[in-house]
């Protein structure tokens, strides 16, 4: 593939990882700021009206809403991170050298940063759990995610011996 053809991937790439990273952050901005509201109106007898703003509670149950603030609270940070190590990677392969140690350290927080979302999705199923009474907490094993992580952790190491390498063969002569 040609530079300028990796350039222009790296750039079509940029702007849709730019685009998915906007929208995460206004509709997350957004779905926080309803599910706080209806927490408020659900403690409030099922009702908040302010700033000429009325919310009334839904058939949704407390624990149900304080899952889903939390589960925002946690994705939509996790979401925005990995958009932006993705960015920085897509940057050095615009620049024509993707193998830097950087992006290896990048491949790896963006693997953490996965599997420690899949964990805090379980505590939280967890606290709810305890702290609820007569509450079913539904919790499947997200096979995607955790295949996800251990892809990239092995592409981490990837990039590490690949930048090793490419290294080494610039000292050799």
């Amino acid at each position: 593939m040609s530079k300028q053809a990796r350039n222009s991937m790296a750039a079509i790439m940029t702007v849709l990882v730019t685009i998915v990273m906007w929208m995460t952050a206004i509709i997350g901005l957004i779905f926080l700021a309803s599910v706080g509201a209806a927490i408020i109106a659900h403690q409030n007898g099922g009702s908040l009206d302010t700033l000429n703003i009325s919310v009334t509670d839904g058939t949704e149950s407390l624990p149900a809403l304080i899952a889903g603030l939390v589960g925002g609270l946690v994705a939509i940070p996790a979401i925005i991170y990995v958009c932006i190590q993705l960015r920085r990677i897509l940057a050095t392969l615009a620049e024509g050298d993707p193998f830097v140690p950087q992006n290896a350290s990048r491949l790896t927080r963006v693997a953490a940063t996965i599997a420690i979302t899949q964990f805090l999705r379980i505590a939280v199923a967890l606290v709810i759990l305890m702290n609820f009474d007569n509450t079913t907490v539904g919790l499947n094993l997200d096979l995607i995610a955790w295949a996800s992580v251990a892809a990239l952790f092995i592409l981490s190491q990837v990039f590490r011996e690949g930048t090793r390498l490419r290294d080494e063969e610039k000292m050799t002569i």
